[in-house]
């Protein structure tokens, strides 16, 4: 229970720090200080992409795994309706003036970076112990975010799209639910390229 406890609290407040902010530097830090607070417990995934590599790497069982994205999902539910009470809704979405082909591109390619930088900066059995991953896991979500932003988004999480998808459709405004499809299909391709690296660099 402590583990999936941890996972909503820090879904719940990456996507409130998101929501609120907007701010890459601020979403960076915080992943940060989040993934500090709850590695020790829980591994601090917050992700399902990330739960995902960690299942295929198994990491975690699929019974795990589940409770893990139900905990991260309700957790991004709940931060995204909060956002909307503070603020608006969130407007998890691309720039819709660029290609669609280039939206998943980035997508794929930054979620891929942040999985293979977890698994090994977190798993990797020459770092274990360790005491930069944080540091590093924050920072690649914030390059992400400047880099791309600005083009699809900058999710790398389907957790990020789907709480306030789901507010959206609750609520009947905000566009999020829109675009759920793109931030599911590129992650999870992303993530499963992460892991298909990762098992290669292993290989002795």
């Amino acid at each position: 229970m402590k583990k999936y406890l941890t996972e909503f609290v820090g879904t719940f407040f990456l996507v409130t720090i998101i929501g609120l902010s907007n701010n890459p530097i601020a979403i960076g830090f915080g992943l940060t200080v989040l993934v500090y607070m709850g590695a020790h417990i829980s591994g601090a995934h917050y992700n399902p992409a990330v739960s995902l590599a960690m299942f295929i790497r198994k990491e975690i069982d699929f019974s795990n795994f589940l409770k893990y994205l139900l905990s991260q999902l309700i957790g991004a539910f709940v931060a995204a309706y909060i956002v909307s009470i503070m603020s608006s809704n969130m407007a998890v979405q691309p720039n819709l003036s660029e290609p669609l082909g280039m939206i998943l591109l980035a997508e794929l390619l930054f979620t891929y970076l942040l999985v293979f930088v977890i698994l090994n900066v977190a798993t990797h059995p020459n770092l274990e112990g360790n005491s930069f991953y944080g540091f590093a896991i924050g920072l690649t979500v914030m390059a992400g975010a400047f880099c791309v932003g600005t083009l699809s988004g900058g999710v790398f999480n389907p957790a990020v799209s789907i709480g306030p998808s789901l507010v959206d459709l609750i609520t009947g405004g905000g566009i999020s639910h829109h675009f759920t499809w793109y931030y599911l299909t590129a992650p999870i391709a992303g993530s499963i390229l992460a892991v298909l690296h990762f098992n290669f660099l292993l290989k002795k």
